[in-house]
């Protein structure tokens, strides 16, 4: 048998699938071909599960421990872990979990899965340095609206109809759980890596389009005009200054006069 035959079996027997393993499986020392690849295949789930369990511990305690044990495995029969690496398995959870609970009692699952997910990302995300001040001084205000800059490699935007930074918070140390009301509305979610770690912050509509239209790559102006579309009494010229001051934003990418003017920054 060829090596690769031999591990294809193998794998799909781990997965459940009927194989047979005679030649695949040695039964020696007593211990039977069936109790051999059971425990490889109760390694491979417990493994999977709980590093799935630190990656998403909101929700594994909303499942509680059995149910999230059920969902770690059908997850992984959906979405096998291609690495032995398992930082990464995570990442088609929020799309499951919208494709199993959508438009169900816990369809909220997903998007709390999501700010999990973009925590996690925002924590292994690649620094990059900050925009040079003393460049940005230099430009007119006329120019300033062509400006593209590119957001920070660590930030991370999850707008909900969910109050999801509310559920998270109250499964944090000292929180209340029994005080998260899912009716109360929407929250956009800011996640960003400062000085002391990742850091969940709730932010206002008009900043998430903002932030969202400047990583499409779109020109300050654009992306103004999105948030201003969204809120006509927002301040963007204090809106860029909290991007820049808070580490929001990195290099300038383009200041093309002429290109998605937009309006002009008061």
């Amino acid at each position: 048998m060829r090596l690769t035959e031999l591990q294809q079996r193998f794998v799909a027997s781990l997965y459940g699938e009927p194989v047979d393993l005679q030649d695949v499986v040695r039964s020696e020392g007593g211990i039977s071909i069936e109790d051999r690849v059971a425990i490889y295949r109760n390694n491979l789930h417990t493994g999977f599960e709980k590093a799935l369990a630190l990656e998403f511990p909101v929700i594994a305690a909303l499942c509680g421990p059995e149910f999230f044990s059920t969902l770690a495995r059908d997850f992984q029969h959906a979405h096998p872990s291609v690495s032995g690496d398992l930082h990464h398995i995570g990442g088609p959870l929020p799309q499951y979990l919208r494709q199993r609970f959508g438009g169900g009692n816990y369809a909220y699952f997903a998007d709390v899965a999501a700010l999990e997910w973009a925590r996690e990302e925002s924590t292994r995300a690649a620094d990059a340095p900050p925009p040079d001040l003393a460049a940005l001084g230099m430009v007119t205000p006329e120019e300033t609206p062509a400006l593209r800059f590119a957001v920070h490699p660590a930030v991370r935007l999850v707008a909900s109809c969910w109050p999801v930074l509310s559920i998270w918070e109250a499964h944090q140390v000292d929180g209340d759980v029994r005080g998260v009301d899912l009716g109360a509305g929407a929250e956009q979610v800011l996640v960003r890596r400062g000085a002391n770690g990742t850091a969940l912050e709730r932010i206002a509509t008009a900043d998430c389009t903002l932030l969202v239209a400047l990583q499409r790559g779109d020109t300050l102006g654009e992306a103004f005009d999105a948030a201003l579309d969204v809120d006509p009494a927002f301040d963007v010229a204090a809106a860029l200054q909290r991007c820049v001051t808070r580490g929001l934003l990195t290099t300038v990418l383009q200041a093309a006069i002429g290109s998605g003017a937009g309006r002009a920054i008061a």
